[in-house]
């Protein structure tokens, strides 16, 4: 089963999805915490100053692995795994060598489609009774989704235009491998598998928000795009809650009277559909192992573990 926290920058994403992953492992759950957000700071909630590019261990939970999948990590992946089918590929075409990979790497949407393959990938190894997916904000991993679909649209595209100028192909000496066809084919049906994997309930989504015009105007539009792709929500978070009475003075009143506003109105138009609950404002740093067990309190009620079965 993979947990996916989604929402805009700031709202706390990262938290929930630390201290729910922190909790699995603290009750024998073997879990891998990962972040695909391009400006990562999972390990800086940690305090502990993780350096290692890959997998990195937290002291104390030895069933919790963590990783940052940063820009330079992600391209290194894609490179090891599909470096040699691209070059397989391009090079029935055209005359290249193997520097052309450094080109198509960098390319625009290339890292953000593979994360998407490592989560199946991740998955599909089944080692591990959950993976915590903290997401990039959110319009960058809706978009990853988008590119899916449009890679497994435009594989389509590229076996019809391979067919077309095999004859002129064939005439060309090149070395004996795979037929590029083959490989066209297997990444089309890769991404028609990545798609499917998102929206087979395997992948749980649950958005954190706080209660201002913004958080209540984005969670809508999440929640509108996650259903258009069919991915499963398991609930939504109201982070960081004024409530009324916890401290004195006008400037407080009024803005637990705004977060009181958004709050209802989140659960008036969503909370009869999705699972609502909230979150107050906290008088402690969420920073470190301990606190985010605390913290873990406040989210565990959402996730309702007691109905999620390994897949």
């Amino acid at each position: 089963m993979i947990l996916s926290f989604w929402g805009k920058g700031g709202v706390g994403k990262t938290t929930c999805a630390a201290s729910v992953a922190v909790h699995l492992a603290a009750t024998n759950k073997k879990t891998l915490l990962i972040s695909s957000d391009p400006s990562p700071s999972l390990f800086d909630i940690f305090g502990l100053g993780f350096t290692h590019a890959g997998i990195n261990k937290v002291p104390g939970l030895d069933l919790l692995d963590v990783i940052e999948l940063d820009e330079e990590i992600v391209l290194d992946m894609w490179k090891e795994k599909y470096g040699d089918e691209v070059y397989e590929v391009l090079s029935s075409f055209f005359p290249v060598d193997e520097s052309i990979l450094d080109y198509i790497a960098g390319a625009p949407g290339i890292g953000d489609q593979f994360v998407l393959t490592y989560l199946l990938d991740q998955h599909l190894a089944d080692n591990y009774d959950f993976i915590v997916w903290d997401t990039a904000p959110a319009g960058g991993t809706l978009k990853l989704l988008k590119l899916e679909e449009q890679f497994y649209e435009h594989l389509g595209e590229a076996g019809k235009l391979y067919f077309s100028v095999k004859s002129v192909l064939d005439k060309i000496k090149r070395k004996k491998g795979r037929n590029p066809l083959d490989i066209i084919n297997e990444w089309r049906i890769l991404a028609l598998d990545v798609l499917g994997f998102m929206s087979s309930g395997i992948v749980k989504a649950y958005i954190v928000t706080i209660p201002e015009w913004l958080g209540y105007a984005q969670t809508k539009r999440i929640v509108r795009e996650l259903t258009d792709f069919n991915v499963k929500i398991g609930g939504i978070l109201i982070n960081q809650v004024a409530e009324k009475n916890l401290c004195q003075g006008d400037v407080w009143d009024k803005k637990s009277e705004l977060h009181n506003h958004y709050t209802e109105l989140i659960q008036t138009e969503l909370g009869n559909i999705y699972k609502v609950q909230s979150v107050p404002v906290l008088p402690y740093e969420i920073k470190g192992v301990d606190n985010l067990i605390a913290f873990s309190e406040n989210v565990i009620d959402l996730i309702d573990l007691n109905s999620l079965v390994k897949s």
